[in-house]
């Protein structure tokens, strides 16, 4: 068993904080209710932050983890159909040139700039 304020704790470091700047404090608490009897204080920042990530995920508050940083993005890199997300230029840039996105995106059209609104 874990508490509210255990699992959001979790989520703003794995999330570096970016949670609590798109997302209100009704909003977290709703999504760490459903996973009081679920999760205990063991359950990783990861699997909180992937969790949090997919209960937005069809809804008009739609975010993404990078997969550099750890940070909650509306708008950023896809790669390859959401085989990697980046957040930043200096994110992406740790896999890619600019000259490598370029042709990435020319030769795979799964992989563009975007904004999950």
């Amino acid at each position: 068993m874990t508490t509210t304020n255990s699992i959001l704790c979790r989520l703003t470091m794995a999330v570096g904080g970016t949670d609590r700047e798109l997302f209100c404090e009704e909003e977290l608490n709703r999504f760490a209710s459903l996973y009081l009897d679920k999760w205990d204080d063991g359950t990783s920042m990861d699997v909180v932050a992937e969790a949090f990530v997919d209960y937005w995920r069809d809804t008009d508050r739609s975010c993404r983890r990078c997969t550099v940083c750890g940070k909650l993005m509306r708008e950023g890199y896809c790669e390859d159909m959401g085989e990697a997300y980046y957040c930043s230029p200096d994110c992406l840039h740790t896999n890619f040139t600019d000259e490598e996105w370029d042709e990435e995106c020319e030769n795979n059209d799964q992989s563009y700039y975007t904004e999950w609104y």
